[in-house]
């Protein structure tokens, strides 16, 4: 039918009752005079296209399309077709008419308006209540539908309703009843509910037989019923899924159950897609391990961690969950604090603390000492833990100092430093044959000016030049070395990424080291369920290497004296 030139008030609105549809009429009623409804539906018979034309009380026009055929129908037809779909899952646009739009509606279609019974909307959605649904499909539904809401005594419904679950699976039950209580030994029970249509129970059965697999491979888990509510659309289905079972693990147990469960409903859900044809979309999961339940957000909310500075120079970080954030930030400040009293500069720290209900601390430090590795080690632990202890009695958290990474950075000697020990290290020997040396170059220009050579200003010069190139020569290579390995360190400790590896070339003009560094990095998934991300862009990761790699090149230019700049960085996260 043709339609005057107007936008839709509503479009691909997906209806699966004869309510909501009758609910889509009424709004656009109430915007004007009339309603046109395009409805699309498809069956395993073909797909449909259907144009329907009300007023406020009925219907005044409607025709089919069988798009597969090519075949239209008109009037009486087209009204039966609709509703046979009265149930089953149709996509809608909606359009409201005006009184004027109405007669011009009717003009246009007048052949399909004459061959067209008006019935009242209501006589329309009352007979599609009232009587049986033509197709083995339906009957499902209302078999459904029919123990929410007790059917009339004089009714067939619940003989049909007996034959349909006699003839089911006894390991599936298809209807929405009281739970029954899940049985003491045998297999897993497993009930699916249907709304909107039907589906191959086969790919419900395959899907929760992975879920069990998954299970078993869980200390101390045993599941009791799985129990998938399914919302059947066009194409699609709405899935919740309930996960019932007990466990005899500790909490820790318990909580790596939670996870792994709703970790496996979502990847293993393209079953569905293989076996039934169907796009899944899982709208909500629970996962009810001794009568405790749990949900998705629940999860990733308990495990939301903060990472952040500790101090605002940026020389200690902290990665931890948000609720005890305050307990462990001022712990890291207390033993960085301590650790330095015992003559250890630390010029970087990483605390990554794991858990929920228990806590592991791991940290990450580079320090500049001249004790050993192993010494430094055993006096960080013995800090940790004497700190760790007294922060679980004022929380109530059970605490340990898991794993100690420390880089040490041997203390830089400073030019002023160095000139001072080269002097207490020159011997009387070396002194005296300085000083042969001056009097032999005083000699040479005294030559020279005798026999008129006036040029030893240059030769002078040069040698001036040549030495400072060879001092200068002598000191770019430890810096550059102590840069290189200071780097090396620092980028470890960059939360949010594993560093791979570095790259790094200089030159060297005039007085000036120039520096080239290309450095690899391994993105982390941190914070959240499903392998989501922590929400940090990759640029702000990349600005705070920049900044990690400007402040060492700073602190190594004036520790050896040396201009040292940064010409080319790239920093490639993966």
């Amino acid at each position: 039918m043709q339609l005057p030139n107007k936008q839709p008030i509503m479009e691909n609105m997906v209806v699966t009752s004869a309510g909501e549809l009758g609910d889509l009429i009424k709004k656009a009623l109430s915007e004007g005079n009339g309603a046109f409804l395009k409805i699309f539906a498809k069956d395993a018979s073909g797909k449909y296209y259907m144009t329907i034309l009300f007023d406020r009380s009925k219907i005044l026009a409607a025709e089919c399309l069988l798009v597969d055929k090519k075949q239209s129908l008109i009037g009486e037809e087209a009204i039966s077709v609709l509703k046979s779909f009265l149930g089953k899952p149709m996509v809608v646009d909606v359009y409201t008419l005006d009184e004027l739009e109405i007669k011009l509606s009717i003009a246009d279609n007048v052949d399909v308006y004459a061959q067209t019974p008006k019935i009242p909307l209501n006589e329309l959605f009352g007979e599609a209540k009232e009587g049986p649904p033509e197709k083995a499909g339906v009957k499902k539904e209302t078999a459904i539908v029919a123990t929410a809401e007790p059917a009339p005594a004089s009714k067939p419904a619940p003989t049909e309703e007996v034959k349909e679950k006699a003839e089911e699976k006894p390991s599936v039950i298809v209807k929405e009843e009281p739970k029954p209580a899940p049985a003491p030994a045998g297999k897993p029970e497993v009930i699916i509910n249907f709304t909107g249509g039907t589906l191959p129970e086969k790919a419900f059965q395959i899907y929760a037989e992975d879920l069990l697999k998954e299970a078993k491979r869980i200390k101390g888990l045993r599941i009791s019923r799985i129990e998938f509510d399914a919302n059947v659309g066009e194409g699609v289905v709405y899935l919740n899924v309930h996960i019932y079972g007990s466990s005899d693990g500790s909490a820790r147990d318990i909580e790596i159950a939670e996870k792994r469960m709703l970790h496996a409903v979502s990847k293993y859900a393209p079953v569905l897609l293989r076996e039934a044809e169907v796009k899944p979309i899982i709208k909500d999961v629970s996962i009810v391990i001794d009568g405790q339940e749990v949900k998705p957000q629940e999860i990733v909310d308990k495990d939301k961690k903060k990472t952040a500075n500790v101090t605002k120079d940026g020389k200690i970080s902290l990665s931890v969950l948000e609720d005890v954030w305050p307990y462990f930030s001022a712990y890291a400040r207390t033993v960085i604090t301590e650790i330095e009293s015992a003559g250890i500069k630390v010029t970087k720290a990483y605390f990554d603390v794991k858990g929920r209900r228990e806590f592991e601390i791991n940290l990450s430090m580079v320090a500049e000492t001249g004790t050993s590795k192993d010494e430094v080690e055993r006096i960080v632990k013995d800090v940790l833990t004497r700190h760790a202890r007294e922060l679980s009695r004022s929380i109530n958290r059970y605490i340990t100092v898991h794993n100690i990474d420390v880089e040490i950075i041997a203390p830089a000697i400073t030019p002023k430093a160095a000139t001072g020990a080269t002097a207490v290290a020159t011997s009387g020997k070396a002194a005296e044959v300085l000083a042969k040396k001056e009097l032999l170059e005083k000699e040479v220009e005294q030559l020279l000016k005798q026999a008129g050579i006036d040029e030893l200003a240059v030769l002078t010069e040069e040698k001036k030049k040549e030495a400072e190139e060879t001092m200068l020569k002598g000191r770019i290579e430890p810096a550059v070395e102590t840069l290189k390995s200071r780097i090396h360190a620092e980028l470890k400790l960059v939360p949010r990424v594993t560093f791979k590896w570095l790259k790094m070339n200089h030159e060297v003009k005039g007085s000036t080291v120039y520096v080239d560094i290309e450095a690899s990095f391994l993105r982390e998934n941190v914070g959240g369920l499903f392998g989501s991300f922590s929400g940090v862009s990759d640029e702000k990761i990349r600005q705070d290497i920049a900044e990690t790699v400007n402040r060492i090149i700073k602190e190594v230019s004036r520790e050896h004296g040396i201009g040292m700049a940064l010409r080319r960085l790239n920093v490639i996260i993966r």
